[in-house]
């Protein structure tokens, strides 16, 4: 449902792109967020280039302004992994290396930035009273704050990031639940039982206990089933268009392709009308058969 309603969200004026900014930090949240960016703005490339007759392959970049304050606290691995996603997607970073405040109006005086798109969560120190779309505060250069992933979940996000086999940073993998945080887990951060150690520090050994070392996330064993790369998923095409005959769908087999090269099983697939009820209905009959549809 998460991923629905931020998939909604991120039904932006893609034609505008120079009048937004991702405020991206290397830590899962914003790899996160910048991962379904890429979705949204692939998907408006490639819908403009269809109707041009034209066909996208490979790897898209995304040319989203990309803010990244580079904190002299920060781990080496964050700042190294941020640089290599930039460079990997074609993201046009600016570095901040003031105070974030004095650094970002800088910014804004030089390049003037309506939005700015963030990956804060409910239960991070500043997410106190934000909604998904915010005016900054009061002292701050004038502009929106959009937080697509306010309500996810700690294990919603490690469930988006191990399903999707999406690239992080390795201090994860050595039992950082935080990056900002200098403490240690003893276990690697989607292993956490409980999302409220995610910034608890050093998190005890008997707080983490875990049967067979698993972790369920919504109907999903996200730990085995990174571990054994199995999944199953259901397609469904929305629009009366390809109901009609009056469009062809390509994405659709783009898609399917794309999960058979990440080693997925596509069980289904379903052409619906664009009504909700429809969707609600073919979702509902693949959503307990199908790691995600």
């Amino acid at each position: 449902d998460e991923l629905i309603k931020t998939c909604i969200l991120l039904e932006m004026p893609w034609s505008r792109l120079e009048e937004v900014a991702l405020s991206f930090n290397g830590g899962k949240d914003s790899t996160v967020l910048l991962h379904l960016i890429r979705a949204g703005y692939y998907l408006h490339m490639d819908k403009t280039d269809l109707c041009n007759g034209i066909q996208q392959d490979g790897l898209l970049n995304c040319p989203i302004r990309t803010i990244y304050f580079e904190s002299p606290c920060a781990f080496p691995e964050i700042n190294s992994f941020t640089y290599e996603t930039a460079s990997h997607y074609g993201l046009p970073l600016e570095i901040i290396r003031s105070d974030f405040k004095s650094g970002l109006e800088g910014l804004l005086k030089e390049k003037p930035t309506k939005a700015i798109f963030l990956g804060t969560r409910i239960g991070d120190p500043n997410a106190v009273g934000q909604e998904q779309f915010s005016p900054s505060s009061n002292g701050w250069p004038p502009f929106m704050r959009v937080n697509p992933i306010l309500d996810w979940s700690y294990r919603d996000v490690w469930s988006f990031i191990l399903t999707c086999k999406v690239k992080y940073c390795s201090l994860y993998d050595q039992g950082i639940a935080d990056s900002s945080s200098m403490e240690e887990n003893f276990k690697p951060a989607y292993m956490l039982l409980d999302g409220r150690l995610e910034r608890a520090g050093r998190a005890k050994k008997n707080s983490v206990k875990s049967e067979n070392n698993s972790v369920p996330s919504n109907g999903l064993n996200i730990v085995d089933a990174h571990q054994s790369g199995s999944y199953r998923a259901s397609i469904i095409i929305v629009g009366d268009e390809y109901l009609f005959g009056t469009f062809e769908d390509k994405l659709g087999t783009a898609l399917c392709k794309k999960l058979h090269d990440i080693g997925w099983q596509v069980s289904h697939i379903a052409v619906v009308q664009n009504e909700i009820d429809s969707v609600a209905d073919e979702v509902e009959r693949w959503k307990s058969t199908d790691d995600m549809v």
